[in-house]
């Protein structure tokens, strides 16, 4: 009980601290959480803070995560930050940015990213993310497409990645998950269910549940 007061506290803080900062910020559940198709921890409290605005006439975005296991597992710390421009309204999107990860205790993992979007059907997007110390890439894509379901919204998307995670070893990763959401007042509820495969892992399950405050 103690580790999971703690690590609600700590989550709580990152929203506190940064929420002035955000335009949203968000704290919730998951039963498993996965990085790039590796079980990092089972049981875990999220909190993140996303921020979107305008610099020198480019769309910059802000985002900050944390992961608290509350069972097992390590904890883990990300955030990143890119800017980009939309043409054509949106039926063509590019970005390009900063990414950084890390596990605590653990290597950090910094790189930079190169994402391309559009706004046609299931918004499918891809991104290539290069590792500022090594030589080793990441290519990710993925497709979503949210539904009106009256009482709430419904997105379903998928994606699927590669990771290199040495010159000689890489891994492919698969996710496919819906999330409903409700707004709650100034704020909004979700439930989400995941499944998520590797290279590494058996299919495996993620359920969540989260709150999302507008700013």
């Amino acid at each position: 009980m103690k580790t999971k007061l703690l690590s609600l506290f700590t989550a709580l803080g990152l929203i506190t601290n940064a929420a002035v900062f955000g335009s949203s910020a968000s704290i919730g559940y998951v039963s498993d959480f996965f990085y790039r198709g590796e079980q990092k921890a089972l049981e875990s409290v999220q909190a993140k803070v996303d921020h979107e605005t305008s610099i020198l006439g480019l769309d910059a975005a802000f985002h900050a995560c944390t992961n608290q296991s509350i069972d097992e597992g390590s904890d883990s710390y990300g955030f990143s930050a890119g800017a980009g421009k939309s043409f054509s309204d949106g039926l063509l999107s590019l970005y390009g940015g900063f990414n950084h990860y890390e596990d605590v205790p653990g290597e950090a993992l910094s790189e930079f990213f190169i994402k391309a979007g559009s706004n046609i059907l299931l918004n499918p997007t891809f991104t290539v993310y290069g590792d500022v110390d090594d030589e080793l890439f990441t290519y990710e894509g993925s497709l979503s497409h949210t539904i009106d379901v009256k009482i709430a919204s419904l997105t379903l998307d998928g994606s699927v990645g590669n990771t290199e995670v040495t010159a000689s070893n890489d891994r492919t990763y698969y996710t496919v998950g819906a999330e409903l959401t409700r707004p709650l007042g100034a704020a909004e509820a979700g439930l989400s269910v995941d499944l998520v495969d590797s290279d590494e892992i058996e299919r495996e399950f993620v359920f969540g549940g989260a709150v999302t405050f507008k700013f």
